[in-house]
């Protein structure tokens, strides 16, 4: 079929760089495999790399990246204590352990699944205990929980054995399940079968683009043109989703 040719349907490839690949942007700074990356690319690109940034202006930027806030003045005197070689790196940890970290790199998860408290539409009802599944992300990236456990507990955390416990012994997993449940939803639908069609395809639909990063919801009619998703696909994926229940319980 057409879609085997599909760039989804590609095995992965992985390149590799040196830290010096000629050209004008080579210099002798030593560089990560990141910086090799990119640094090969604008090598191809016959481009110069911008020159290395002071310590505080590097602190800076490291800060607004992982925590979403501006250094403080003692983080900047402490920054500049440490060791001239070190400190960028000690700068790092510092940051990475802050509960800031989570609360900043949760909200990038929660636009994906369009994370809200209220349904939207007329009435803009309320999602009872949405901020359950937000706090969830921000302990589980503050825990550094693996990208393959948060998406096991996402799709099925109800069914995860053993579930993944906080310290207090409260079930974490269960709390994935969460994000199945946001999104807009009308108060009182006239036809219950396509508003129940609808929300399923939404649900379907933002479940691919933030895990799989494909849309799901156009196979609802159609096999998919450009990626390997028939409709039937689509229609066993819709059964999973309308064969589970929402209900409050305690977890």
């Amino acid at each position: 079929p057409a879609w085997a040719q599909a760039w989804s349907s590609y095995a992965e490839e992985r390149t590799q760089a040196t830290d010096s690949d000629g050209g004008p942007s080579a210099d002798a700074r030593p560089i990560n495999p990141v910086d090799a990356w990119i640094r090969a690319g604008l090598v191809n690109a016959e481009l110069t790399p911008a020159p290395d940034v002071d310590d505080l202006t590097w602190l800076r930027r490291a800060s607004f990246d992982l925590v979403g806030l501006p250094p403080t003045p003692a983080e900047q005197d402490a920054f500049l204590a440490d060791p001239p070689a070190e400190r960028r790196a000690l700068a790092a940890d510092r940051l990475l352990a802050s509960p800031h970290f989570g609360e900043r790199w949760a909200r990038h998860l929660m636009d994906l699944v369009r994370y809200a408290e209220t349904r939207g539409h007329e009435f803009d009802f309320a999602i009872p205990n949405a901020w359950e599944y937000r706090d969830y992300l921000v302990r589980a990236l503050n825990a550094d929980v693996g990208w393959d456990v948060l998406l096991t507990e996402h799709v099925a955390g109800d069914l995860v054995e053993p579930a993944r416990l906080s310290p207090e012994g409260w079930n974490e997993s269960v709390l994935g399940t969460g994000f199945w449940h946001l999104g807009e939803g009308a108060h009182s639908p006239v036809d219950l079968l396509v508003d129940r069609a609808d929300r399923t395809a939404n649900q379907l639909d933002v479940f691919g683009k933030t895990f799989l990063g494909l849309t799901l919801a156009c196979a609802r009619c159609h096999d998919h043109k450009f990626d390997p998703i028939p409709t039937k696909d689509y229609y066993a994926l819709s059964g999973y989703v309308q064969s589970a229940s929402y209900r409050q319980v305690r977890f």
